[in-house]
């Protein structure tokens, strides 16, 4: 793909961070011919065939590069473990790079975000139109599923692999529900797991919303392999930005807005190195303070995650084609018609959980891998085996993100705090409980071997506590670190119109802004901000849909 340099000094808007949100926003406002946009990306294009076949995820999160291979500072909480972050440094952002899951969350997420935080017009009936604009569900569109979007939503058979059909038939007999669209009326339950993933290939917002035509524009520029050194703010106005592209640095000027794409990491960084932040954050780091504003980097989120690990009985699973000759005939298969194994993501079936009597909506998530990976590594163990996601999806602990200098190269200390709330280790302590019983469902029995991780004598709360805090890992899913509210709450970055509190023309659009993490992968949401950021920079929203959604009427007193 060839990318145009700038032509111009001066844009109408230009939009930082092309990734799952930028590249959505970009599109979106090049649609009118009179807009001229500049989209900028510190990464390169997105041309491998790592990053289009989808089993070839896991070879995108150990190398850098596509990824800026962030690392977490040190927790206490944890056993003082740092935890890798990998994040996309390539055109489309995360979604270049990610496991290609496709969850919007449930809908009293959103109905939480307006009534806790004072979100007007993100409460559930304002953002399904735009999740359903976002995306074409090859299932057909309904109330709840788009049809014409740019964004193909693939469903797995689950019927079709055996340790998938045991898991979905194994949540029945614990006495869970089954859901055929976490995404629509009824997240709760056993069912499939969507993916971003296309006739065969991975459809990242670069390959969804920025196609041949739209790089095409006269009125888009794309510049990669150009980092954004700061905002240049001028009587609390932004302007512009510092680039730096093959060490030549320079500026260009935006005449209406600069939109903020960054992510949870890069998007706080980049205002903190603006002077945009906590005062003793930016005095800490050398840089003079343009305008205090403590919630920049502040509130960091994420989703813990654990690994429960077993023997496979039976020669199924990923197991069978990780030797000579079905290793390579996979990839042949692949490289030839985009077809078998390599193309599919294996995440495909799923369940959203409530741990415990007295939660509204599912408060985590399991996930079925066909394929145990050994401890901390993505080496798999010998033989047949499977491994299920446990994934805490409302965590209490807080995190927060500062720069440490004013050098825009040097990555920012990251401090997630995971597990510093005690009902986050309740809680993950609960979900393995419940996991272990699921697997003990007959549906299991052809297939359930030994306990691989954490194994059988690992039993009482304090062996669990122990081994939960030095195994938690992370789901991918940064988030917060700029949440939007109300203008008079102090923590509050941006208002709901996505605008920079105290600072014109500057808005922030990614997963940043959420105040509380979605209860799902944060991909889909993500796109879905950015649709309605770029029909608010455009002065329109499309109406309002009201449909129900699913919630379990006897919560209060029963865990399922």
């Amino acid at each position: 793909m060839a990318l145009t340099k700038n032509k111009h000094k001066s844009y109408d808007y230009i939009v930082i961070g092309a990734g799952s949100a930028g590249c959505v926003i970009a599109s979106r406002l090049s649609e009118e011919s009179r807009n001229k946009v500049l989209l900028i990306e510190a990464g390169p294009v997105n041309k491998s065939w790592k990053i289009d076949m989808p089993l070839a995820v896991e070879n995108l999160l150990i190398t850098e590069t596509y990824n800026w291979a962030y690392e977490s500072d040190p927790d206490e909480s944890i056993k003082g473990r740092q935890i890798s972050h990998p994040r996309g440094r390539v055109l489309g952002g995360s979604s270049s790079i990610n496991g290609m899951v496709y969850t919007r969350g449930n809908a009293l997420d959103y109905e939480n975000w307006k009534a806790k935080y004072n979100c007007t017009g993100w409460g559930y009936s304002d953002v399904l139109p735009y999740f359903k604009k976002s995306e074409t569900s090859l299932e057909g569109g309904n109330d709840y599923r788009g049809h014409d979007g740019p964004l193909f939503v693939t469903r797995p058979n689950l019927m079709a692999d055996p340790v998938n059909k045991a898991f979905m038939q194994a949540g029945t007999q614990a006495g869970y529900p089954i859901t055929s669209d976490s995404n629509a009326f009824q997240q709760e339950g056993f069912g499939p797991n969507e993916c971003t993933i296309y006739k065969g290939e991975r459809w990242s917002t670069a390959r969804a919303y920025l196609t041949e035509d739209v790089r095409s524009r006269e009125n888009l520029d794309i510049l990669t392999e150009t980092l954004v050194k700061k905002i240049l703010i001028v009587e609390k106005t932004a302007k512009g930005v510092s680039l730096q592209t093959n060490g030549v640095s320079r500026e260009v000027y935006a005449d209406k807005e600069i939109i903020l794409c960054g992510g949870a990491f890069n998007s706080p960084q980049l205002l903190q190195l603006s002077g945009v932040g906590p005062r003793d954050v930016l005095e800490a780091a050398g840089v003079g303070v343009v305008h205090e504003l403590p919630g920049v980097g502040a509130n960091l989120q994420d989703h813990p995650d654990l690994v429960i690990k077993f023997r496979c009985t039976k020669a199924i699973g990923l197991g069978k084609i990780l030797k000579f000759p079905r290793k390579h005939l996979t990839g042949i298969s692949w490289f030839m018609n985009r077809t078998g194994e390599a193309a599919r993501n294996q995440f495909e079936a799923a369940a959203y959980l409530r741990s415990r009597v007295g939660l509204e909506y599912p408060n985590f998530k399991l996930e079925m891998l066909p394929l145990a990976f050994k401890h901390h590594t993505f080496e798999p163990y010998d033989g047949y085996s499977f491994q299920i996601h446990m994934t805490l999806m409302r965590a209490d602990s807080r995190g927060s993100l500062k720069i440490k200098s004013a050098n825009p190269e040097e990555k920012p200390s990251i401090k997630f705090n995971y597990l510093s709330s005690p009902s986050d280790i309740v809680a993950l302590r609960d979900a393995l409980r419940l996991t272990r019983e699921i697997v003990s469902q007959e549906a299991f029995n052809d297939f359930r071997g030994e306990e691989l991780e954490p194994g059988i004598k690992v039993l009482s709360d304090d062996e669990l506590d122990n081994w939960i805090r030095e195994n938690v890992a992370t789901a991918f899913h940064p988030s917060c670190t700029c949440r939007m509210g109300s203008s008079d709450d102090p923590m509050s970055v941006v208002t709901p119109d996505l605008k920079v509190i105290g600072i014109k023309n500057l808005r922030v659009a990614d997963a940043s802004v959420m105040p509380e993490v979605v209860s799902s992968n944060t991909n889909a949401p993500t796109i879905m901000i950015a649709e309605k950021a770029a029909d608010m920079i455009r002065g329109r929203a499309l109406p309002q849909e009201q449909h129900s959604f699913y919630k379990a009427k006897d919560w209060m007193v029963n865990q399922r």
